[in-house]
Parts: C-alpha cells; structure tokens; sequence
C-alpha cells in the first residue's frame, strides 16, 4: 500500500497515512480539523549507459534552420532597416 502524507489546514499538523489508492483520510488525527493531501516532485533516475550530452539532436535534426534565435533576429532587423530606407 502506498504512504500518503497530509497537513491538516487548522492546526497545520503534517502526517502520514498508509492505505490504498481509492481510500482518502477526512480528519486530523490531532484536531479533527479538514486536511489536504500534500504532492511532492517525484525525482527521476537514468541507469545505463547512453545518457551523455553528446546524445541530443542537433537543430539541423530536429526540423530547425541551424540558426539560433539571436541570428535569425538580427536577419529580420536587416531587412526592416531596408524597406524604411527604400531600398528593395
């Protein structure tokens, strides 16, 4: 069975409950008071071999121009620099 853990929003007493995935707990065992279930970040472990920096897609794999964002915008600013001087 899994551990939950709740805190109660009255006296703000943080507990923990072990029971199935359908069954919820109503009350503070100290007060009796409402509670909410609290969720914390699950943290991720890669194991084995193949998990390098080097294993992610270039741009020019994943559908992009090969261009960064700084480039293709100093690009854009050339062009709008040409058509307010008038030149085509």
């Amino acid at each position: 069975m899994p551990t939950y853990e709740y805190k109660c929003i009255e006296c703000s007493d943080v507990f923990e409950e072990m029971h199935g995935v359908n069954e919820t707990v109503d009350s503070c065992p100290r007060c009796g008071g409402r509670v909410r279930r609290l969720f914390h970040p699950v943290g991720i472990i890669f194991k084995g071999s193949g998990f390098y920096k080097t294993d992610s897609r270039s741009a020019s794999d994943n559908g992009g121009n090969g261009a960064s964002p700084a480039k293709a915008e100093k690009g854009s600013e050339k062009v709008g620099e040409k058509i307010a001087a008038g030149e085509d």
